[in-house]
């Protein structure tokens, strides 16, 4: 019996023994985890609540292909007012998507068919996290966001990009405000198209193809106040030059208008 006792002890000594180092029992290791899901499920819970009210859009392309989209007036107000006011006022009419770049996005709005930069009269303010404005949305396939100069956060004004491939490096730095809801295969069709060999001047990623907007329309009823949305004009000619001082010392990726 004491021998029966005896091992008995030894085991639970060396069972003791085995989460030790140096003699030292080690402490269970604490984790913020729970924290952390908590955190997620009520960021989710928040951006869901923030896309309840929408502003359903059609982008019809001249070959009869459309992309349909919903804007998120609580969550950008100023940059879905002035897209909507762009849509109201016809100006998409006749552009096209000018860069596209695959499992990154396609970007349109500025150009027409020939390939010049269409005169724009107004900006509107950058509603992102780096801009002093909260932005839960992220740039994930399908989300809609304004392009703009880098090195001026208030100066989007009509072009816009579609996120083809997840880039959420772009948080916080450009003003998501909307979401494709069908069509994404046009999308991928665009950023699949080869490049221009020698594009117009200025632009870089140019589709061989031509992918012509024939127009957006607004699907569902919406009346958006537009009241201080606008910063001073931007000049074509200041975009323009802009555009190419940034084009030669910004990474490839930049959203340039």
């Amino acid at each position: 019996m004491r021998k029966t006792i005896a091992f008995l002890m030894a085991a639970v000594i060396a069972g003791m023994l085995a989460g030790c180092k140096d003699g030292t029992v080690e402490e269970p290791v604490i984790t913020d985890e729970p924290a952390r899901e908590t955190k997620a499920a009520e960021q989710d819970e928040e951006l869901k609540e923030l896309t309840e009210n929408t502003i359903d859009a059609v982008i019809t392309l001249t070959d009869g292909s459309e992309i349909q989209i919903e804007l998120y007036p609580d969550i950008a107000p100023k940059t879905v007012a002035n897209f909507v006011k762009n849509v109201q006022e016809g100006f998409y009419t006749d552009t096209i998507f000018h860069r596209a770049i695959k499992d990154f996005v396609v970007q349109g709005g500025g150009y027409d068919t020939e390939y010049k930069l269409k005169s724009v009269s107004e900006t509107v303010e950058g509603e992102f996290e780096e801009n002093g404005i909260e932005n839960p949305l992220s740039h994930t396939r399908g989300v809609i966001s304004m392009a703009r100069v880098p090195s001026e956060y208030n100066s989007a004004s009509t072009q816009f990009f579609i996120v083809q491939g997840d880039s959420t490096y772009l948080d916080g730095q450009y003003a998501a405000f909307g979401r494709v809801t069908d069509g994404m295969d046009i999308v991928d069709e665009i950023a699949d198209c080869p490049s221009m060999e020698d594009p117009p001047s200025g632009l870089s990623d140019v589709p061989e193809t031509q992918y012509v907007i024939e127009s957006i329309t607004i699907s569902s009823d919406t009346e958006l106040d537009m009241e201080d949305s606008s910063e001073e004009p931007e000049t074509t000619e200041k975009v323009k030059s802009t555009e190419k001082a940034e084009e030669t010392s910004t990474p490839e990726r930049t959203l340039i208008q």
